[in-house]
């Protein structure tokens, strides 16, 4: 069907969709899969088609568990949900890595993970499988058969270190995620009615159980992935520890059995944890490359590896060092050392030192300051070589904070950061950071960035991203000089700027390749300035830190480098994500707008944690944590103050919290403590999750034949209002009028919900 649609587009519409020759070339062969899964389902089921000619009377469906001891179910609930949330978590990784990594792709990862357990979740309310048995050995495969989709499509469809367009995202994301997510939901509203059976335990406290499940996950994966276990080991530790639960709580009762099972299961997590199968998967993941050596850290993944005979260094696969690239890194010190008449002091952020510092010594250098966030890389370069003359200091710390809390003044700062793709690098281009480093500048002294690719030509998205950095810029400095090469470099400073590149280095007497003469001319790299400078809009708005605008700005260009697939991803947008609002009965678009907000505040609260804090990879357990712990206190305790007040109350007590975190959010960026930072957020997002929660469970405490459906229509709505939530607030809001609006869109989404539930308007 996927093929036939594209196909169509691209026949009518004359849509030139780059991946559909790959789509149709596997079309036979998904045929030929479903005929095989058809012919598996259909001998499975086999006694009900032999049934059918059967006369005989049918019996109503009984929702008993007579095979399960009623101690094993809440233990159940609690690995769903470890197992859930820790799949999730190392998915993510993985699936952002592939991707880009950007906001509006991470909305949409969480927005589709949850929108499909949110499906999973309606199927079981309908379901008539009540066998637990089948149901948890189904949901200990699909983890398994989503990590062989993500191996198998990334070979087929994508190209080793290429991030791929945003629809191709989508539908890669969208299709991995399926097999697990949809059992995901389908096996926990499943085990909230056995619950409900056998332990009398209320939809909240199953709810509040398996969010238990999730917490204890998050703090697993975050104390584990701190450079104890790899990514790929975790996984496959996850795999084979949901299999050995499902077969030992449900399928294998003997003694020998249980024994041989154990000592089995203790065999290959032996094996995977001492034989590290990391380097595999990464070989399978970035085919053609001879992967020698692999290491995730708190921050990252680094790979080192051979193409063609030639090392070369991948960070989230992404191809970072290699031999050959001279051009490049010629580019990227000269262009700004050059402008400078003293080179005592340089601060070089990010980039590879090994690769650069060889570049930087060609100067009367005194002392160079490496700020990098992620240790390990180092680890993967050799010790570069300055001689005794040049102090070099390696700082690992995140460059905001460094540059924001250190006194020391420099002559030189690069920036070789990624382009402000992320609300994560976002700030690296703020009005707040430019300031920050003007500061950290002596008199005269030099800044550069780039904040995106050179160009033959500029199309109306990147001239405004380029136009918002600039703009920024010289609010700061009094000059700002755009140079093109490789990369689009931004030159700053209070002092003189020059574009004649050429006669710079003849007159600071630097010998290079490729920044010389021999290449470069400088008439021409004038003229091309001059052209840009006449192309920048200066009424495009300034980048802050509470108003992220360049990441909006990078997204509408990402978007525009596959202008033919812009509408094919905003109808799959349309069609997957909106029609769910349509489809929830009105009482519960109260859980649905609660659920949506909280998901949108969460990702106000981390972006500012990110702001404050300066680093958030470190502390993200803790905001995770706590809106975890107030969703299952809010479902799993009855919580009086809440209990005794209506929906319709808590809503509205919902609202006015919101609205409040408004104001307070720009004083709590201002405060410099990092412990005060993180208490206050963490407090910030409890409070919306308790009430949250409890919303939940007030909304599940039906009881009779009906009890099952509106459970997981509540549970469905839960999740579908935070799919809407992620994508809408993270990929468009927030990157597009900044927290404090952002904030206030969620407190209309309360709104809404809080008009919905009144009694007059549930009919």
């Amino acid at each position: 069907m996927l093929a036939g649609v594209f196909l169509a587009l691209q026949i009518n519409y004359k849509w030139e969709i780059r991946f559909i020759g790959s789509i149709l070339k596997w079309h036979v062969e998904t045929g030929i899969a479903m005929g095989v899964t058809g012919i598996f389902h259909f001998l499975w089921h086999l006694s009900y088609y032999t049934g059918m000619f059967k006369k005989e009377e049918k019996v109503p469906v009984v929702k008993t568990y007579p095979e399960i001891g009623s101690a094993v179910i809440p233990l159940n609930l609690f690995v769903v949900g470890f197992i859930s949330s820790s799949f999730q978590l190392l998915l993510i990784r993985e699936m952002m890595n592939i991707t880009g990594g950007y906001e509006l792709i991470t909305g949409t990862f969480l927005a589709s993970w949850l929108i499909t357990s949110a499906l999973g979740a309606v199927i079981a309310g309908k379901s008539q499988l009540y066998n637990l048995k089948k149901i948890n050995i189904i949901f200990s495969f699909s983890p398994l058969v989503s990590v062989l989709m993500l191996i198998l499509l990334s070979r087929l469809f994508l190209s080793t270190g290429e991030i791929p367009s945003f629809l191709g995202g989508l539908i890669f994301t969208f299709l991995v995620l399926i097999p697990f997510c949809l059992m995901s939901g389908f096996t926990f509203v499943k085990l909230i009615s056995a619950a409900g059976i056998s332990n009398r335990y209320t939809p909240g406290r199953s709810f509040a159980v398996e969010t238990v499940g999730g917490i204890v996950s998050g703090i697993a994966v975050a104390l584990f992935s701190a450079g104890i276990l790899h990514t790929w080991q975790m996984i496959l530790i996850l795999i084979v520890s949901g299999f050995t639960f499902v077969l030992l709580s449900f399928f294998i009762r003997r003694r020998t059995g249980v024994v041989l099972l154990k000592t089995a299961a203790m065999v290959i997590l032996t094996s995977v944890i001492v034989l590290d199968p990391d380097n595999l998967f990464r070989s399978l993941l970035l085919k053609g490359i001879n992967i020698s050596e692999s290491r995730d850290t708190p921050y990252g993944n680094i790979v080192r590896g051979e193409y063609g005979g030639e090392e070369s260094i991948y960070y989230n696969q992404r191809l970072i060092k290699y031999h050959g690239n001279t051009v490049e890194i010629e580019e990227n010190i000269h262009y700004a050392m050059l402008q400078s008449r003293t080179h005592d002091n340089i601060l070089l952020v990010s980039g590879s030192i090994n690769a650069h510092i060889e570049e930087i010594l060609k100067y009367p250098v005194k002392e160079v300051v490496y700020v990098e966030r992620d240790p390990a890389l180092m680890l993967f370069e050799e010790q570069p070589a300055v001689g005794e003359s040049v102090l070099l200091r390696i700082e690992n710390d995140d460059a905001y904070s460094y540059i924001r809390d250190h006194g020391k003044k420099f002559d030189v700062v690069i920036l070789l950061l990624p382009p402000p793709s992320s609300l994560l690098l976002n700030k690296y281009y703020t009005l707040e950071f430019f300031s920050s480093i003007r500061e950290r500048l002596n008199p005269g002294g030099i800044f550069m960035c780039s904040p995106g690719v050179s160009k033959t030509y500029y199309n109306e998205e990147s001239l405004m991203l380029y136009s918002c950095v600039f703009n920024t810029l010289s609010e700061v400095f009094g000059n700002v000089l755009p140079v093109e090469g490789h990369k689009l470099y931004l030159l700053a400073s209070d002092g003189v700027l020059s574009a004649a590149i050429c006669d710079l280095a003849a007159e600071h007497n630097i010998n290079n390749v490729y920044v010389s003469p021999d290449y470069l001319a400088d008439d021409l790299i004038e003229a091309r300035t001059d052209e840009l400078i006449s192309l920048i809009d200066r009424n495009v708005k300034i980048n802050r830190t509470m108003l992220p605008i360049a990441c909006f700005y990078y997204q509408s260009y990402n978007l525009s480098r596959n202008i033919n697939e812009r509408i094919p991803a905003i109808i799959l947008i349309v069609t997957v994500f909106i029609p769910p609002l349509f489809m929830i009965r009105k009482k519960n678009l109260i859980m649905y707008s609660a659920a949506s907000a909280l998901a949108g505040f969460e990702i106000v609260i981390l972006l500012v944690l990110q702001l404050t804090a300066g680093n958030m990879y470190q502390l993200t357990g803790l905001i995770i944590a706590g809106l975890m712990a107030g969703l299952a206190f809010g479902a799993g305790f009855n919580l009086k103050p809440l209990a005794s007040l209506s929906l319709i109350l808590n809503s509205l007590i919902l609202l006015i919290f919101y609205l409040l975190a408004a104001l307070m959010i720009p004083q709590i960026t201002a405060i410099r403590s990092v412990f005060l930072v993180s208490s206050l957020l963490v407090l910030l997002i409890f409070i919306p999750s308790l009430i949250t929660g409890h919303l939940f469970r007030s909304l599940t405490t039906l009881r009779g034949p009906d009890a099952d459906h509106n459970t997981s229509a509540v549970y469905s709505a839960d999740l579908a209002g935070s799919a809407l939530g992620f994508i809408l607030i993270s990929g468009l809001i927030v990157p597009a009028f900044g927290i404090t609006v952002s904030i206030l869109i969620i407190s209309a989404m309360v709104l809404t919900g809080f008009l919905a539930g009144l009694p007059g308007n549930q009919r």
